[in-house]
């Protein structure tokens, strides 16, 4: 009995462990609807395979509209009252392990389905996400432990233990479970509607407006031929961004690349061109704001003829606006370029030209119909 009580004990404190995870899990997903990218470390390293916020921002990270996070908050709730009463209540003990058994066993199977998910759909894993999958398998490994019964016979268990907390009238403990899971249950989804509400509006509205927007802009084609993309090449959404490596809202505004490819990586590509604000190329900007911003474009481009504009991209960014051009070739051979090619490029222009090329598509593009170009959505 002293067994059944310590293994309680550790299923509530496993329980809250996963409550904790999963409520922060829920604050990211809130803060992206804002967009904002909140974490930090425990979401992953930039430019890794780890990386929370596009694994909850993809189409896999909801479930009729809900996050999993918050389902998974509702799980722990159930898991956290059948530990408690394994813990307190010593006469309900065995069924309230063989069902904490069995729920777990269930979390186990999902988490191997999620993980499956974020290997082969999403192409990112959660580090958060993670946890709460280690939280589970312990969960379940602790109430085998505190049940003292072989495999077999607690898996056996687990009907006869689900037919013991169906709703009973008189048995308070039963009451105890329903009461935890499905005020917890109707709290949490009543939450996530007053928050989604307060964080993105009326949707519908929304939308309605956003359509009205794109539908007063004038049209233009742009090519995209030889550029730098993320994505299918042939994908229904195309993406462009004209960018400034040197600009912090443009830096900001690269997080979010790995998110919106996750949420819609199927049918989405991202293209990157070129806009320094450096009048050493740009000869529209009144005056330089970007001091070398024109360089580390051309840098880029000569990246890019050996395939590694996007390593280049991504180290660029993460090291800010405050970015040196006297930093780009250690940088380019940090990356395993071949700098007698890459001196070549930057020596004879050709990167540079790339980014003029960039530049003009920006101030001019194509009318449709005006040929040159290739229409986008």
């Amino acid at each position: 009995m002293m067994r059944a009580q310590r293994g309680g004990l550790v299923g509530v404190a496993l329980s809250l462990a996963g409550i904790g995870v999963c409520g922060y899990l829920a604050f990211i997903h809130v803060a992206l609807m804002r967009g904002e990218l909140f974490g930090g470390a425990a979401c992953g390293a930039e430019g890794s395979i780890f990386n929370c916020h596009a694994v909850t921002a993809s189409s896999f990270g909801s479930v009729f509209g809900v996050p999993l996070a918050l389902w998974g908050l509702i799980g722990y709730l159930a898991t956290l009252s059948l530990a408690f009463i394994a813990w307190q209540f010593p006469d309900w003990a065995a069924r309230a392990l063989a069902l904490l058994a069995g729920v777990s066993l269930l979390f186990v199977t999902l988490d191997l389905v999620l993980l499956a998910i974020m290997l082969t759909q999403i192409h990112y894993l959660c580090p958060l996400c993670l946890a709460t999958y280690l939280v589970n398998l312990l969960l379940l490994l602790s109430a085998k432990w505190a049940s003292t019964q072989p495999w077999g016979a607690l898996l056996r268990a687990i009907p006869q233990a689900a037919g013991a907390f169906l709703p009973q009238p008189r048995v308070a403990v039963v009451w105890v479970f329903w009461g935890v899971v499905l005020t917890g249950t109707v709290g949490t989804l009543a939450s996530h509607a007053a928050i989604n509400f307060a964080a993105q509006g009326d949707q519908a509205n929304m939308q309605k407006q956003m359509a009205q927007y794109i539908k007063n802009q004038r049209p233009v084609s742009v090519s995209t031929t030889g550029d730098p993309v993320l994505g299918p090449s042939g994908g229904s959404i195309q993406l462009i961004e004209f960018s400034d490596f040197l600009c912090p809202v443009c830096q900001r505004a690269s997080r979010f690349n790995p998110i919106l490819l996750a949420t819609h990586q199927r049918q989405t590509s991202f293209v990157f061109k070129h806009f320094p604000l450096d009048q050493e190329c740009n000869a529209t900007v009144k005056r330089t704001l970007h001091n070398g911003a024109c360089r580390i474009a051309a840098a880029t481009e000569c990246a890019h003829e050996q395939g590694k504009f996007w390593p280049f991209h991504d180290r660029i960014f993460r090291k800010g606006s405050g970015y040196k051009p006297a930093e780009l070739e250690a940088d380019a051979r940090g990356l395993g370029l071949d700098m007698a090619a890459y001196r070549t490029c930057m020596g004879t222009g050709r990167g540079m030209e790339a980014v003029k090329r960039d530049i003009e598509e920006h101030l001019h593009g194509h009318r449709p119909g005006d040929g040159g170009g290739q229409a986008r959505h």
